[in-house]
């Protein structure tokens, strides 16, 4: 566990900021127009209602009112504008912290009895509502994950460790370091969230060109259900029938709460060298990445930035300012790399050499497409701010600015369509508010036949925060029904939660939808774990 001391009402650890760049700001207020609607910085005393009575538990309850306030919602923009401006309306009625299967195993039996709402929790970085509690008359508890840590086995020989799903990303990683060894998974949220959480929504890494997504680097697992236990282990491969860990992958908490898992690591890279390059353009970007891929390079990241997101990279400082940057882009500009240019990041890991040979031969196929080289100055400030990113939504908010993220998967030959058509359903829907929207873009995770699309939207921030969040969710429609209609899927790697879940069976089917009811049944069947995720089809962006 971290000795720094989380959030409540905002991203990350109390005294962390990342200030808010003025031509980051003055390009926004450009294209939007004034942004009067600030949001409290200074969440309100939020009174909860009481709690509710449960059952015995074989531990102690968490009934203080700032640790269920801390256990209400995750952290996507509609639960930061409630935290902001204290209007959360739902908790658990308690938080329960197991520190053993045994422990889980007995508290899921007292919630099935007496029918209690079981909500597991690990990091609390969910942006789809994925641990958020849900209003009704049913009492619900927060199975806080966070004693179920460390690390339990190293197997060097055969690359697995074993470790206890509550652990965290820096916690996992300090760990593996003591023995030269590492995961390789580093999400956005890598500081805070867990390897439960990553194994439960099939999170991606930002580098996992190199490493894999989560559910590659799973080799087995424990899952402890209200049915029963769930035990899967280690093996390199199997067909004894289909794999069920890609069962438990995706689940959510669904179907059980994952309590431990078998990881395959790697030997720890002594070099990581993170460049970067401008494309003459989107299409450009997008042909140069596909050949990287395609050709087998063996980078551990690739990641393409639209025009837009470019700009807003340059004011965040991914080139060189003053005099120098001045000239750079000049001298860009001049060979036709610059306005309309896209910067794409390159990252290769291992020993000195080998990182060199890596990234000589991807940048001479970006080359091929007209790319021109940065050097080292914009990987390093990447580098530098990646886990920090996310603090900037605060300060936009203090700036009167809402932004969101999206994200979504589809085969390089729809990619730019699934582009062009959820930045024209963000862009469009609010035109009769006589609201703009900025939309950014970029992709990351490719794989050879395709790759994410990653979106960042901006708007104003009505001061209401009831209007707040109708406006988000009118947009997060609009965008989640153009990524649905134009064949992409739902998510590449936050989940589905609570608020995708409407449209998951027009991604999978009501066959795929009804087997995966029947598993739930099967593990659950008095339907206690996480019930408002994956399998439930209201609506509820709003609530």
């Amino acid at each position: 566990m971290s000795d720094r001391r989380r959030r409540v009402g905002g991203w990350g650890f109390e005294g962390e900021r990342y200030p808010l760049p003025p031509d980051l700001l003055q390009w926004l207020q450009h294209r939007l127009g004034p942004c009067d609607g600030r949001v409290a910085d200074t969440p309100p005393d939020v009174r909860l209602p009481g709690p509710r009575a449960l059952p015995a538990f074989p531990l102690e309850i968490g009934r203080e009112p700032h640790d269920r306030l801390a256990h209400a919602r995750g952290q996507g923009l509609p639960d930061l504008l409630r935290f902001r401006t204290g209007t959360v309306t739902s908790a658990p009625d308690g938080v329960v912290r197991p520190t053993d299967d045994a422990q889980v195993e007995a508290i899921l039996r007292a919630c099935a009895a007496a029918g209690v709402r079981a909500i597991p929790f690990g990091g609390g970085t969910s942006v789809t509502g994925g641990v958020n509690s849900v209003a009704g008359d049913t009492p619900v508890v927060a199975l806080d994950l966070e004693r179920l840590d460390g690390l339990g086995d190293v197997d060097g020989e055969s690359g697995l460790a074993t470790f206890g799903a509550g652990i965290r990303g820096p916690a996992l990683e300090a760990a593996l370091a003591r023995y030269g060894l590492t995961l390789g998974h580093f999400p956005q949220s890598w500081e805070l969230s867990t390897l439960g959480g990553w194994i439960v929504t099939r999170s991606s890494g930002q580098e996992s060109l190199g490493y894999g997504s989560i559910d590659a680097l799973v080799a087995g697992l424990t899952l402890v259900a209200p049915a029963g236990r769930l035990e899967l282990g280690a093996r390199p491969a199997s067909a004894a029938g289909p794999d069920l860990r890609h069962l438990v992958a995706g689940s959510e908490g669904r179907l059980g709460i994952v309590t431990r898992a078998t990881v395959r690591v790697r030997r720890r890279p002594p070099v990581l060298v993170v460049t970067g390059t401008v494309l003459p353009s989107w299409r450009a970007g997008l042909s140069a990445a596909r050949d990287v891929v395609q050709e087998g390079v063996p980078l551990t990241l690739l990641r393409l930035s639209d025009e837009c997101e470019t700009t807003v990279g340059m004011a965040l400082g991914l080139a060189r300012r003053g005099i120098v940057g001045t000239l750079v882009r000049r001298w860009l500009a001049a060979r036709g790399a610059w306005e309309g240019g896209c910067l794409m990041l390159l990252g290769a890991a291992g020993d000195p050499s080998t990182v060199r040979r890596t990234l000589g031969d991807a940048r001479a196929i970006l080359r091929s497409h007209g790319g021109v080289g940065l050097g080292r100055t914009p990987g390093r400030r990447w580098l530098s701010d990646r886990f920090r990113h996310p603090y900037l939504r605060d300060a936009l908010l203090d700036a009167g600015v809402a932004t969101d993220t999206l994200e979504t998967a589809a085969p390089w030959a729809r990619l730019e369509r699934v582009r062009e058509a959820v930045g024209t359903a963000l862009t469009s829907t609010l035109v009769h508010e006589d609201e703009q929207v900025v939309v950014l873009a970029h992709v990351s995770h490719p794989y050879r036949d395709g790759a994410s699309l990653y979106f960042t939207l901006f708007f104003r921030c009505p001061p209401d925060p009831a209007q707040a969040i109708a406006r988000w969710a009118t947009l997060k429609r609009a965008a989640t029904e153009a990524i649905v209609a134009a064949g992409a899927t739902l998510s590449h790697h936050h989940g589905v939660g609570s608020w995708h879940a409407p449209w998951l069976e027009r991604e999978i089917g009501p066959a795929g939808a009804a087997l995966l009811g029947d598993a739930a049944r099967r593990l659950d069947p008095t339907g206690i774990l996480n019930p408002h995720v994956l399998l439930d089809p209201t609506d509820r962006l709003e609530s």
